[in-house]
């Protein structure tokens, strides 16, 4: 029976929340109609995003208010298992405390949108891109579905 527990912990953790940076399944909480502005995320650093529908992959991350938009970063791009499953279906769904917002994910290429992304990360996380690789990195802008 000793020799079962480690499993049983395993399989309880697959079947949970993302725990700091093992990936869980799907998300619960109350699925909330996405605000028109995020600005009151700004409080809130970890965030756990949920990818692939059919059978839901979730993950912590940072998430950066912009403007009225919310921002998620890869860092590794598309070395990312989140990253991979959004190039394949966009739907995911944002946790922010108790609330489940269904959305979009879209990548933003634009340099001036990486360019405020790295500043607000700079001031919210204070994670400071020089002398990191971000070229690599994939932003995603989350909208309403």
């Amino acid at each position: 029976m000793r020799r079962l527990v480690p499993l049983f912990l395993l399989l309880a953790l697959v079947a949970c929340d993302p725990i700091v940076m093992i990936p869980g399944g799907q998300l619960s909480g109350e699925v909330t109609p996405a605000p028109d502005n995020w600005a009151f995320t700004d409080a809130t650093d970890t965030f756990q995003l949920e990818t692939r529908p059919s059978d839901p992959y979730s993950v912590n991350v940072w998430a950066i208010a912009i403007d009225d938009s919310i921002y998620v970063v890869a860092g590794s791009g598309m070395e990312t298992t989140w990253a991979q499953h959004i190039a394949n279906d966009d739907r995911v769904r944002l946790r922010v405390g108790e609330a489940l917002y269904e959305l979009r994910a879209s990548e933003d290429k634009t340099e001036e949108s990486r360019d405020t992304f790295l500043a607000a990360a700079k001031r919210k996380y204070d994670f400071d891109s020089e002398g990191e690789d971000v070229e690599e990195a994939m932003l995603f802008r989350l909208d309403s579905r």
